[in-house]
């Protein structure tokens, strides 16, 4: 049965990483977030930490928690130091770890998940391509069977952490749709090993975006890359199978990271208006200030809620879709909202890059449009839930 109350190790682990947050402070994010610099350092000290080991298997020298745990450090170091700090948590944890132990040969589980759980790499997930966003179907980069493998070419583009990683999953078209026998066959996910690669097999290219520099978004580019059998996640031409699992828990981290950054952000300007004096008062005596930070802290609590929700079904093996795409839908605009409202409670002290309330609102306004768009999270509940027609 769901229970909100958290355990002993989930407290514990909320202080462990409350300390290791403190390290970490708002300069040291602008700074990152102004050169475009991954936090080589804060990565690190998740690695000698163990916070990379949250979910991998005791046997394999993890702690065997599961995604609720990742999702509490996703909310926790995003609500203590921002987006970017949940986000690297999430590549680990989620596309790294959480795919490789669910689907991969027990080979290669062995050999990369203790790596990953002492930081030895950093992953990369490829899914977006310039003309394939949430339709997926699309997709146009192949993988083509050769002597024991597949030989990868194609093109990815919004691909974060692309240029750091040194583990890639990506998904590529390994039967043309003209010939699979079902609509969603013929996608395979492998997982590319960047020290197996020769140079140029794999090129990246950085985007100058807004939201997250710390990490940085890239366009990918994959020529005659050789993937062994063994790097198969999943089976032959059954990727439709695997990718709903992986982003139902991204959803679940998106949400989680969201939510944590809203509270950051809220707590700012909550102290702000408490502080700030106009006209002989306190401008957070007004309605017009108070009120919407009010209906923030409802919305982040009612996020966060379903958040869980989400985390406990997909720990437990139910079907967690519907609720992994409420929490990020809700967990999304509920920062955002914050975010907006934080820059209107500062006035014109909240497009100062000082304050970070900007460097907040350019991270909160990513998750309203990817890794998926409010508007197909709505398509689905239509769909899904309500049993409309299918819109799109």
């Amino acid at each position: 049965m769901l229970s909100f109350e958290e355990t002993e190790d989930q407290k514990l682990l909320r202080e462990a990483l409350a300390v290791l947050a403190s390290n970490y402070p708002d300069s040291y994010w602008k700074d990152h977030d102004e050169k475009g610099e991954f936090p080589q350092e804060y990565f690190e000290a998740l690695a000698q930490n163990g916070w990379f080991n949250l979910n991998v298997p005791e046997s394999l020298g993890g702690t065997g928690m599961g995604l609720t745990e990742v999702s509490i450090a996703s909310h926790d170091m995003s609500k203590d130091c921002g987006m970017s700090a949940g986000d690297i948590v999430m590549a680990i944890c989620v596309f790294a770890i959480q795919a490789i132990k669910t689907f991969a040969r027990e080979s290669l589980r062995e050999r990369l998940l203790p790596e990953l759980g002492r930081g030895k790499h950093i992953m990369s997930f490829a899914l977006t391509e310039p003309t394939a966003g949430v339709n997926t179907l699309d997709i146009q980069t192949s993988a083509k069977r050769e002597g024991d493998g597949y030989v990868i070419n194609g093109q990815k583009i919004w691909i974060t952490l692309a240029h750091k990683a040194t583990l890639m999953n990506v998904v590529a078209r390994t039967t043309p749709k003209e010939r699979a026998s079902k609509r969603t066959d013929g996608l395979s996910l492998f997982l590319i090993e960047k020290s197996q690669l020769k140079s140029g097999q794999l090129r990246t290219e950085r985007i100058d975006d807004i939201s997250m520099r710390a990490l940085g978004s890239n366009q990918v580019y994959f020529e005659d890359v050789y993937v062994p059998e063994e790097n198969l996640l999943g089976g032959l031409d059954h990727g439709w199978d695997v990718l709903p699992i992986l982003l139902n828990a991204e959803r679940i981290s998106t949400a989680s990271m969201s939510v944590g950054l809203g509270q950051l952000v809220l707590e700012k300007a909550v102290e702000y208006a408490k502080n700030r004096v106009v006209f002989g008062r306190p401008i957070g005596s007004n309605q017009a200030i108070q009120f919407p930070l009010a209906r923030s802290e409802a919305e982040l609590d009612g996020a966060w809620a379903i958040t869980q929700r989400a985390a406990w079904e997909f720990d437990h093996g139910e079907d967690c879709a519907v609720s992994a795409n409420v929490a990020a839908y809700e967990g999304a605009r509920a920062a955002f909202f914050i975010s907006d409202r934080s820059i209107q409670v500062y006035g014109g002290l909240g497009y100062a890059k000082s304050t970070s309330i900007e460097r907040h609102w350019r991270d909160s306004r990513l998750f309203r449009t990817g890794p998926v768009p409010e508007e197909m999270v709505l398509n689905f509940l239509g769909q899904r839930v309500l049993g409309l027609p299918r819109s799109y």
